[in-house]
This record gives structure tokens, sequence and C-alpha cells, in this order.
């Protein structure tokens, strides 16, 4: 998934003109990291975040506004719907394990969502959270609502409600992502407070925020045999 709009403004970020920055992978759109994120919950998996994103799908279905593609990877079964219309972008994934003994899974959207300053940009709907900076090493919890951006945001959080909301002042708007069965989410953004990468991503902090959603880390799945798991997102956009 790389591009989707609403009131003729984008809401994915996606760099076309540095699409393969980095080896075997696309930065920006909605990359699937599945069956486990970044190196899994142990640390011990490689690709880092899965499988799926380096996957050639079967497409089962594809008509201009729902595509449904589905791909077998380290024994488990990926199912991935992609819903797009001019109000909402929905999206479904359901992993199964097609192994005959339980398999640990983790899922997640890693959605770049486009912003006019990722600087004046904030997240909100994460009251009462756990959360970990991966960047810094700190960690604990959300007693207010909101989450500013700013440099070394590597976010982890675990208990996040059914909605999540990036407030991007600068275009004057609020992306709402509703989901189902997503307890997890990871905000990120590559701008550092030490000297910014020579990669066009970090080079381009301002564009995007990261507001990844599903379940990672301390939230990984255990599936039994022949069991599968579910999980939905819905993206919106709404004046501020």
């Amino acid at each position: 998934m790389l591009a989707w709009k609403a009131d003729g403004k984008p809401v994915i970020w996606f760099d076309a003109e540095h699409a393969h920055e980095s080896e075997a992978v696309i930065r920006g759109g909605i990359p699937l990291c599945a069956p486990w994120f970044g190196h899994g919950p142990n640390n011990d998996q490689n690709p880092q975040h899965g499988l799926a994103r380096r996957s050639d799908f079967a497409v089962t279905v594809a008509d201009p506004f729902r595509v449904i593609g589905t791909a077998e990877t380290a024994l488990i079964g990926i199912r991935h719907e992609v819903v797009m219309a001019d109000a909402a972008l929905e999206m479904t994934l359901s992993l199964t394990n097609h192994d005959h003994k339980p398999r640990t899974v983790e899922g997640m959207w890693h959605t770049y969502l486009r912003v006019g300053d990722a600087g004046q940009a904030r997240v909100r709907g994460i009251q009462g959270a756990d959360w970990h900076n991966f960047a810094t090493g700190e960690k604990g919890g959300f007693n207010a609502d909101e989450l500013v951006l700013a440099p070394d945001t590597d976010t982890v959080i675990q208990g996040v409600g059914p909605a999540l909301t990036l407030v991007d002042p600068a275009w004057g708007r609020q992306i709402r992502l509703e989901t189902t069965g997503c307890p997890s989410a990871v905000i990120w953004n590559p701008r550092s407070s030490s000297a910014t990468g020579d990669n066009p991503t970090a080079q381009a902090w301002r564009d995007f925020v990261c507001v990844e959603t599903g379940v990672c880390k301390d939230n990984a799945v255990v599936l039994a045999p022949d069991r599968g798991l579910t999980m939905s997102m819905r993206i919106s956009v709404k004046t501020l």
C-alpha cells in the first residue's frame, strides 16, 4: 500500500524518487510487518520486521477499490485486505498457524502518515498506556493523553485503546486510526538530536510520522495449530 488521499491531500507518505533506498524493502507507504515485528519478541528473528514485506502475495480479489492478497511465510498464512474509499482506508490482517505446534506471531502496519510538519505533530489516545522509547531507553506510563513528536522518538506503546489520532496543525487536520485487536502501537520519526542521517528518509523527517498499529513485543500472540488472529484498522481524516 503506497498511496491514499483525502480531500485532495496525501495521507500516506511515500518518496517515489528514493523507493529502494533500503535493500529489498520500500521506505514509505504501509509496510506489513509479519509474522514478527523488529527481530521478534525474543530478538532472534531475521530479517527485520518479518517476511511479509519481502514476500510475493497472490492477489485473489482485485478491483479499483478493494484488494485481497494471501501469502504463506514460515508456516504462517497471511491474508491482507485493503478497501479504499473517499472517506476512509480500511485494512484487515489475518494470521493463521499452519504448523503442527504453537507459534508466536506479531503483526503491525508500519504506516507512514503524511503531515505538513512533524515538528508540530502530536498523537492522542494514549492515556494510561505503557511506553518504552527505544531511541533513548526511557520508559514509563502516560498520565496525559498526548505524545508530542520530538527528536529521538521511537516509542513502543502497549495497552492503547481502539483509536489513535495524529494531530497535524500545519495542514489543519487530524488523522484518525480506529482499530480492533490492536493493543500495540509504535510512534516513530527519524528526526535525531544528533546529526541527521544522510539517507533520504531521515532528511524528510518533517514530512511524515509513523503511527504503527497491531500486536508486537509484550502483546505477541501464541497461536495454537490451525488457529488464527485477525486485526483491522480504519484511517480517516477530519479538519481541525
